[in-house]
């Protein structure tokens, strides 16, 4: 379950000093430019080093010139939705990070059709869905981050993913031509789709009428047991996908001891699929801490666990 992000494109730097050369026209595309930014504000973990910029693009005209600079300048970027599946290294991001802002973040309703940008929240969109009478997104109550990064990495949980429900999505492609692709082009699967390629501008969701007490009744519920399972403080969800036939967390429960750490990072004494990071973490501690995990499942269990979460 979670928020992940959209796409990162590592293409390499064609200029010498790049805050130099750029900072001047990425000001000339949108007044929302910080260079150097901490992105452990960006992050639910709270942790990770800066990027070299950090910018908000608040409508697709600022997207498509901010998208024609990066194929010009041959600039590495990655679309962030609200940092809550993402571990950012200490050294940071080089490049763009880019953020969608106000445009990307509204949400209409047809009939039993929901539109919601990319940069709209998930709960937001669960909630208006549930005011209006649509069922199709109680699962995701409780699920942070934002549409497209849901989209993406097909957010779910045991009682339905957001692949299953998509209409269609508008993207753009990294030659700067907007598509509008069905759920199958989507090729959903499991905590994936085949949209990490583009940069999604919005998804069309399919819902059915349904009694709003009836709704809020399942929303409830599913909310309750989030609650009762998952465990408060800084992370990132689960940090592992599921195995086929075995829950991840069982896994880890069995070969490793409750409240284990790696620095300020450790692993949940209330759920072994989440790790937490103490004030003063570093992303180093969360990586190593991953990596133990995975070393031990693999030598005790015989099963490679793979991350949900993302580390860039």
């Amino acid at each position: 379950m979670g928020d992940v992000e959209t796409t990162m494109i590592h293409q390499g730097y064609k200029w010498t000093d790049g805050t130099d050369v750029l900072l001047p026209q990425l000001v000339r595309i949108t007044p929302h430019v910080l260079t150097q930014e901490p992105m452990s504000k960006h992050t639910s973990f709270g942790i990770g080093g800066p990027a070299d910029f950090f910018i908000t693009i608040q409508n697709r005209g600022e997207l498509e010139r901010l998208l024609h600079l990066i194929r010009e300048y041959h600039i590495p970027f990655f679309i962030i939705g609200s940092g809550t599946n993402l571990v950012v290294r200490d050294k940071g991001i080089r490049g763009i990070v880019i953020k969608l802002g106000k445009e990307f973040r509204q949400i209409t309703i047809e009939h039993n059709l929901i539109t919601a940008g990319a940069g709209a929240l998930l709960s937001k969109a669960v909630n208006i869905a549930a005011k209006n009478e649509l069922s199709g997104l109680e699962f995701a109550a409780g699920i942070p981050g934002t549409i497209g990064g849901a989209i993406v990495g097909n957010a779910g949980t045991e009682t339905g993913c957001i692949g299953n429900i998509v209409n269609q999505v508008e993207v753009l492609s990294l030659d700067g031509r907007f598509e509008v692709l069905t759920g199958s082009d989507a090729e959903f699967s499991y905590r994936n789709s085949s949209l990490r390629k583009y940069i999604v501008i919005n998804a069309e969701l399919l819902l059915t009428k349904c009694d709003f007490l009836g709704i809020i009744s399942m929303m409830n519920s599913i909310l309750k047991k989030r609650q009762n399972a998952q465990p408060k403080g800084k992370g990132a969800g689960s940090i592992f996908k599921n195995p086929e036939g075995v829950s991840a967390w069982k896994l880890i429960r069995d070969v490793l001891p409750k409240g284990i750490r790696i620095g300020g990072a450790y692993i949940s004494s209330k759920h072994a699929n989440f790790i937490l990071a103490d004030k003063g973490a570093q992303a180093d501690d969360v990586e190593r801490l991953i990596i133990y995990i995975q070393e031990r499942v693999r030598k005790d269990c015989g099963v490679e666990l793979e991350t949900e979460v993302r580390i860039v």
